[in-house]
């Protein structure tokens, strides 16, 4: 597959919410950030529906709906966008809801930890989920089957509607649903107990212990979890890393191409 997307919008650092201190963003790096960078350049597939309260980014037709849960940056930012139109020209309808209804974060900047927890209220995105997203997937774009992809922040939605028993395949891009959980209170091996289906899961090196090899999630899940390692990238390489940098480039294209893969196997 040529990797269409050639933008990001770097900026700030992330900071963790839970079990560790400063989490590295590759945002942050000076060989593969930008302190500002649109994607005017970028031609959007899609279209953005209101769903009684939400928006969603809607792009792609076909049975299988993958359901992308973008990071703390929000909707319209980094290379999320481009990334659901690579997914949907595979042959997936792909849909991404704003959660944060047009909200979003700086992790430099101070409320990062209020932010999260305000918005990671599963009671309310469980609603959001039941009530809105998956009737209008079902009844509006003719799924059957969903996958979940989740980078950042977003993997803490792959873990929860992979709980869904319609959610049959989920991958989660340098994970943050471990310490957002930890943060929250929450128990994550009682959530992982619930998770069906076949997970991916793809860390950086900064990533937490419990989503790389022998880790809590390699322990609850066993052989339903695929974990691949990239070990030169920071948190979130996959939708803020600049491209010039040649290792981002590759480790991009190896992740989009990977997820790809296991939603055509799996989905």
């Amino acid at each position: 597959m040529d990797l269409l997307v050639e933008t990001v919008l770097g900026i700030g650092m992330l900071v963790t919410v839970g079990l560790s201190g400063p989490m590295t963003h590759e945002s942050s790096m000076p060989s593969s950030s930008l302190p500002a960078l649109d994607n005017k350049d970028y031609v959007e597939k899609g279209e953005v529906v209101d769903l009684g309260g939400i928006d969603v980014y809607v792009v792609g037709n076909g049975t299988k709906c993958i359901i992308w849960n973008y990071d703390i940056f929000g909707f319209d930012s980094g290379r999320s966008r481009q990334l659901c139109d690579i997914f949907a020209g595979e042959g997936f309808t792909v849909l991404m809801p704003d959660y944060y209804r047009g909200t979003f974060q700086d992790p430099s900047k101070p409320g990062t930890a209020q932010f999260i927890k305000a918005q990671t209220d599963w009671t309310k995105l469980q609603i959001d989920w039941e009530e809105k997203i998956q009737p209008y997937a079902m009844e509006s774009k003719g799924a059957k089957t969903f996958g979940a992809i989740g980078t950042c922040w977003g993997s803490y939605m792959t873990m929860r509607l992979s709980m869904y028993p319609e959610v049959v395949a989920g991958v989660s891009m340098h994970p943050s649903h471990s310490p957002i959980m930890a943060r929250l209170g929450e128990n994550e091996e009682e959530i992982l107990r619930s998770v069906g289906g076949k997970q991916l899961m793809m860390p950086s090196r900064t990533d937490s212990p419990n989503v790389k090899p022998g880790g809590l999630s390699e322990q609850i899940l066993g052989d339903n979890l695929e974990i691949l390692e990239f070990p030169e990238m920071n948190h979130g390489w996959t939708t803020r890393g600049k491209l010039a940098d040649q290792r981002i480039d590759r480790d991009v294209k190896k992740s989009v191409n990977k997820a790809l893969q296991f939603f055509k196997i799996y989905l």
